[in-house]
C-alpha cells in the first residue's frame, strides 16, 4: 500500500505561514487510553474510518473507526516541508503545486486542511479570489472553520463580494460569524454585513449593524471609525441630522 502522509493533529492559523510541528511518532491515540503506532495510514471516507498498517501488524491493514480515535500524530509530508521553505523565501508560485499535492495525498486528513489554508493565503496575495474562495469553502466543508484565522476569513468575504457585490453566500457566512465568533472578527463582519445590506437597499438593517459595532466594540479601532462614518452617512440620507451630529461628535472626539 502506498504510504499516505498523515495530517490530523492540532494546527493553528498564523499571520503568514503555519508553523510545522516538531517530528512526532506516527501514532493513533485511541479511546480508552490505547495507542497504535503505525507505518502508513489513509482515510476511507465511504466507511468513516482509517485504514491503518500498524508497526507490529506484519503486512495486515486494519480499519479503525473515526469515533474510536482521540487524535492522530504524524510527521509532516515531505511536500509540506518543502512548501514551507519556499514560502519562507517568498517563492509562493513554487510552493503552490507542492501544497496542492498535499491536498490530494492527504484527502480527508488534516494536513490537507493546513495546505488549503496556506493556498488560500497564496491566492489572496496573488489576487486570485476564486481560487482563494475554493480553498476556504473546502475548509468549511471539512469542518475546519475554527482553524481559519480572522484575517483569512475577512479576505474570504472580500473575495466573495468582489465577485458578487450582493453575494448571498457572503451574507450567510457573515451571519454565522457574527453569531458564533470569534469575537475579534465580529465587528468586521458586522460592518461588512452592513455594507452588503446597504447595497441591496436594506438601509435600516445596515444602520443597526453599524450602530452595534459603535456601541459594543469601543476598542475596534479603525473598524469602529468606519462604522461611525457609515452610520452618519445613512442618518443624513434619512434626514436624521440630530443623530448624525451626535455620532459626528463621537467621531470628532475619537
Amino acid at each position: 500500500m502506498k504510504t499516505q502522509a498523515l495530517c490530523i493533529g492540532m494546527f493553528a492559523a498564523c499571520t503568514t505561514l503555519l508553523s510545522l510541528p516538531s517530528p512526532a511518532a506516527n501514532v493513533l491515540y485511541l479511546t480508552g487510553g490505547k495507542t497504535m503506532p503505525f507505518r502508513t495510514i489513509r482515510w476511507d471516507a465511504a466507511n468513516n474510518e482509517y485504514q491503518v498498517h500498524p508497526v507490529n501488524g506484519g503486512d495486515a491493514v486494519f480499519p479503525v473507526a473515526r469515533k474510536d480515535v482521540v487524535r492522530l500524530e504524524m510527521d509532516p509530508p515531505a511536500e509540506m516541508v518543502q512548501a514551507q521553505q519556499l514560502l519562507a523565501a517568498n517563492r509562493n508560485s513554487e510552493a503552490a503545486p507542492l501544497l496542492l499535492a498535499v491536498v490530494a495525498s492527504c484527502r480527508g486528513l488534516n494536513w490537507d486542511n493546513t495546505a488549503r489554508e496556506l493556498l488560500a493565503r497564496i491566492y489572496v496575495k496573488g489576487n486570485e479570489p476564486a481560487k482563494a474562495i475554493k480553498m476556504v469553502d473546502e475548509l468549511l466543508v471539512a469542518g475546519a472553520s475554527s482553524s481559519i484565522s480572522v484575517g483569512l476569513r475577512v479576505e474570504y468575504w472580500k473575495a466573495l463580494l468582489a465577485l458578487d457585490p450582493k453575494s448571498v453566500k457572503a451574507m450567510k457566512d457573515l451571519d454565522e460569524a457574527i453569531a458564533t465568533g470569534p469575537r475579534e472578527g465580529v465587528p468586521v463582519a458586522q460592518v461588512m454585513r452592513g455594507d452588503l445590506r446597504r447595497a441591496v437597499g436594506r438601509k435600516d438593517e445596515a444602520l443597526q449593524d453599524y450602530l452595534r459595532t459603535i456601541l459594543f466594540f469601543e476598542n475596534a479601532g479603525a473598524v469602529r471609525t468606519e462604522a461611525l462614518n457609515k452610520a452618519i452617512e445613512i442618518l443624513e440620507e434619512q434626514g436624521d441630522t440630530t443623530r448624525a451630529n451626535e455620532l459626528r461628535q463621537k467621531l470628532t472626539k475619537k
